[in-house]
């Protein structure tokens, strides 16, 4: 591959991760109303002045138990229940697959791993989530944090995979190919 073709592949990867980035942001943050930033931080900084609401909006919105949620949201998807509970459960995982596909090919060969992808997923997730606690725009969900993560992790095993399929493609013999010709 010429030099030139890859600085463009990397300028247009890093251009798609951004917008992929912005887009979760909207999303897991702001829902789909407006992007305020400065209503956010607004909000931070209320939350932040009173660290005892923080707490109690924790303790009693929140979900602290691993697996307390993904229970409730397999029990509806094997009942065909709640529909907004299982958008929830699948969502969170959909919503990161594009960040374990995506930050391989942002990243060094050497740091092209499944630890470092599966880590940056879990911090990624872990700044939402916190981030929605502290502005009081959502609850803190453990859960969440498990699905995203799971969600990175398998969008690293797509990357993996299509790295596999375009890197290793068997060759067609030479036979074959005057055949075609």
């Amino acid at each position: 591959m010429k030099k030139s073709t890859a600085m463009l592949i990397g300028t247009v990867t890093y251009i798609v991760f951004f917008l992929y980035l912005l887009l979760v942001i909207k999303v897991l943050l702001f829902k789909f109303g407006p992007i305020e930033f400065k209503a956010l931080f607004s909000y931070m900084s209320s939350s932040l002045s009173s660290p005892e609401l923080i707490r109690e909006r924790l303790l009693t919105r929140g979900n602290l138990i691993p697996f307390h949620e993904i229970r409730n949201y397999l029990a509806n998807l094997i009942i065909g229940g709640n529909a907004i509970s299982n958008v929830n459960f699948i969502g969170n995982i959909i919503a990161f697959l594009p960040f374990g596909f995506l930050l391989p090919f942002l990243q060094q060969q050497k740091n092209r791993s499944f630890v470092k992808v599966t880590f940056l997923s879990f911090l990624f997730s872990l700044c939402l989530e916190t981030t929605q606690l502290l502005a009081s725009i959502g609850t803190f969900d453990v859960d969440d944090l498990l699905l995203n993560t799971a969600g990175g992790m398998l969008g690293y095993v797509g990357y993996k995979l299509c790295r596999l399929f375009f890197t290793h493609r068997p060759q067609k013999s030479i036979a074959v190919q005057e055949r075609t010709v």
